[in-house]
């Protein structure tokens, strides 16, 4: 019998690209395509304003030296935009929050590291009275040669 040993906490990954049907490896390509679009569609302007900050022209001279009305409209209208874009994401972040924490549930679940089956055959215990055990916040144990008893189950 092999020594035993911690398990990883968490499961085997199994990444077999041969198990995906064509439709659901289409559909995963068409998502990522198309959130990708949208970050970068977002990023446009910022590119585009530091490739401007770095090109010849002088952003200082350009803005306020010859009072470009239109750029500064611009900036304006840009730093609401993100202004109301990150409120939105606070406030939806909040909300889960307190939707989670109303309902009492747990967005991670608790993984055991050891599961009852392998537990009851290593210590030689009737996988039912395990089970039962867990409700109950005192247990007597008692061991006999190479097994486990659970002699008194108390609440």
């Amino acid at each position: 019998m092999e020594k035993s040993r911690q398990r990883p906490p968490y499961p085997e990954i199994i990444d077999d690209p041969s198990l995906k049907t064509r439709s659901r490896i289409f559909w995963e390509t068409v998502v990522t395509l198309g959130f990708w679009g949208v970050i970068l569609y977002l990023l446009q302007f910022f590119l585009s304003f530091l490739l401007w900050v770095f090109s010849v022209h002088l952003m200082h001279q350009e803005i306020y030296e010859l009072g470009n009305p239109e750029m500064l409209r611009l900036f304006r209208n840009a730093g609401w935009l993100t202004s109301i874009i990150v409120l939105l994401t606070i406030l939806w972040s909040y909300y889960n929050l307190m939707l989670f924490r109303l309902r009492g549930e747990r967005r991670r679940r608790q993984m055991s590291i050891c599961f009852d089956k392998d537990l009851a055959s290593f210590f030689k215990v009737d996988l039912e009275v395990l089970e039962k055990s867990k409700d109950y916040s005192r247990l007597a144990i008692t061991q006999q040669e190479d097994a486990v008893l659970i002699t008194e189950i108390t609440p």
